[in-house]
């Protein structure tokens, strides 16, 4: 057994990026924008690591400064983010409280731009519009809604069946089992709000 520090911290850059799926709280993106079109080819005065070496004690104290007085007083809380509450009440909840932008908002952000959710809510959204909540087997799916996902029965029965319990958009997708193994099983996508 090797032992792994669980707290690295690790930066990803490039362009075009996209964040998907669970990974979207994961990740704090941040988007610098030169106002160039050839950012590589700009120049500087002075050279950034040994700028950071320089003020390095000015930078910590104002970073110790900033969570000492958040820990002080009693901030508002920023968006609620699971297991990391340690991190929003000392780190981000003291930089709300001084006019930064909330990070976990971001997050909502990348959520909804994410094609995999975009494509998981289209289907669920056109399953429900087509059939409602009523149970149906995958047999009786409208052809216009399992032509969303373009595959044979076979992977449409696999990706609807890793839809169990997925909430998008509002909807859930539900899969009641049959008692014998004969028997094809019944798929329903119904409103998150609304009774089953």
């Amino acid at each position: 057994m090797v032992p792994l520090t669980t707290n690295a911290f690790i930066a990803l850059t490039g362009n075009a990026v996209r964040i998907s799926e669970d990974l979207a709280r994961r990740f704090l993106i941040v988007e610098l924008d030169p106002k160039c079109e050839n950012p590589e080819q700009r120049s500087f005065n002075e050279d950034f690591g040994p700028s950071i070496k320089e003020h390095r004690a000015d930078l910590l104290a104002a970073v110790l400064t900033i969570w000492r007085w958040g820990r002080q007083i009693n901030l508002s809380c920023g968006i609620p983010l699971g297991s990391f509450e340690q991190w929003t009440s000392w780190c981000r909840d003291p930089l709300l409280a001084l006019g930064c932008v909330d990070p976990v908002q971001r997050t909502a952000d990348i959520k909804s731009e994410d094609p995999v959710r975009q494509r998981i809510f289209e289907f669920l959204q056109a399953w429900h519009n087509r059939h409602g909540s009523q149970p149906i087997k995958l047999r009786d799916l409208d052809p216009k809604v399992s032509g969303l996902i373009g595959a044979s029965r076979q992977k449409l029965r696999w990706f609807v069946e890793n839809l169990e319990g997925v909430r998008a958009g509002g909807f859930v997708v539900s899969i009641i089992k049959p008692e014998s193994k004969w028997v094809a099983a019944d798929y329903t996508v119904h409103r998150e709000d609304t009774a089953y």
